[in-house]
Order: C-alpha cells, then structure tokens, then sequence
C-alpha cells in the first residue's frame, strides 16, 4: 500500500507539495487495525496525531459503571490525537476501530516541528478543532437528552450520512452492526435496543440484509415529532 498515496487522502494534507508529504511520511508509522481494536483510553494515552485513512473510528467516554457513551464516528480523511498545544481528543476518550482500519501515526514533536515551517497546516488544524468540538457537542447532546427511540433513530442516520449509500429513499449503513454494538453506542441495553429496532422495522423507517438501511426521510420526520 502506497504511504504518501495515502496520507494525500488525508483531509489536513490535501493540499501539500509531494515533497512536503514525503516529510510526513518519514515521520510517521502506517498501521492495520482490526475491528474492536482500542487506539487510545485513559490509560494508554499517545504523545501522537493519527491520521485516520480507511476505516471508521468510535470516539466514546464510559461512566463508573462500565456504560460507554458514543460522542464521534470519525470516517476516512480524519485526524485525532494531541499536539502539545491543540487536543483533538479529551483525555477521558477511547478512541476504538468500528472496521478494519488503516491509519498513520506521527509523533507530537515531530509534527509540532513540521507545522512550525507550515502555518497554513496548523491554522486548518484549528478549523479540525473547532468542527470537531461542535460535532462532539451536537452528537453528545442528541445522544444525552432524549429517550432511546430518538438516539436510535439519531445515531443510525449521522451513521449512514457518514458511511452509506443512497438507493431511493433508503440509506444504507455501511458498518456490520449488532444490536449489542448499537447499544453500547447509546448507551442503553441490549434489550430496550432489540425492541426497538424491531418496531422500527415495523415501522418502515428501517431494515435490514447484510446493513442496516435507513429511510432518511422518515427518520428525519421521526425525529422532529420530540
């Protein structure tokens, strides 16, 4: 697999000379990561920047009690991690790979060196920040607030917009999802979840083959009926 192919995908690095991402592609390490693998927590922090080029990555915190709480999806051409002076990711976040993911990791001080003679990298890396910040905060306070149907219907649309396909009226979720795995995105059982993905179907707002598929129009309409 081409490295400096890649990191060109790499939304922060679109723009850069050849000669520039070869810099970066001397600095930085590409990894293969399986679905369910833990890239960052609490306790296994990163002085690094990952550049997310394939796959799809979970940012989500977990309470006392072991329930986790999904605040991003974050799909290929993504960046997380930290800087020593810019945090892409809180220091209470797990970062997990929802798919075979592939990714590049460059350490900090590497790439604090690298934006120092590149400030048009570092000024789109604050506009990364602040998109992000408003994301975390719109998925959070949708998932936070509302009952489970909303944050079913919620999650299952920000997903297919993220990663699907559109056929008609029906938007397909790219991602081999349980609905064990839907759960613990929203933070509830596996029981109250099972039911009501099932009266969903019924419903005729989703369904499923090998994905999940979701009618946006509708789910949209369920939405503004909270």
């Amino acid at each position: 697999m081409d490295k400096l192919k890649l990191l060109s995908q790499i939304s922060l690095f679109e723009e850069l000379p050849t000669n520039e991402l070869q810099l970066i592609n001397d600095a930085s390490e590409m990894v293969q990561l399986k679905r369910g693998d833990v890239i960052l927590s609490p306790h296994q922090r990163q002085d690094a920047l990952f550049f997310l080029k394939e796959g799809q990555v979970r940012l989500y915190r977990m309470n006392k009690q072991g329930k986790q709480f999904t605040v991003d999806v974050l799909v290929g051409g993504n960046t997380f991690g930290e800087t020593a002076t810019l945090s892409l990711t809180d220091d209470d976040i797990y970062a997990e790979a929802m798919t075979d993911t592939c990714l590049c990791i460059m350490p900090t001080d590497q790439f604090e060196t690298f934006i120092e003679s590149n400030p048009k990298i570092a000024m789109k890396l604050i506009q990364v920040l602040s998109n992000r910040l408003k994301d975390v905060y719109s998925f959070s306070e949708h998932l936070a607030l509302n009952d489970v149907k909303y944050r079913i219907v919620y999650l299952l649309l920000k997903l297919s917009e993220k990663s699907g396909t559109r056929h008609k009226q029906w938007q397909s979720i790219d991602l081999k999802l349980t609905h064990t795995d839907i759960a613990q995105m929203i933070g509830s059982t596996r029981e109250t979840t099972s039911l009501i993905l099932n009266q969903l179907k019924k419903e005729e707002v989703l369904k499923k083959e090998l994905y999940f598929a979701i009618d946006a129009n509708r789910a949209s309409e369920l939405l503004n009926q909270f």
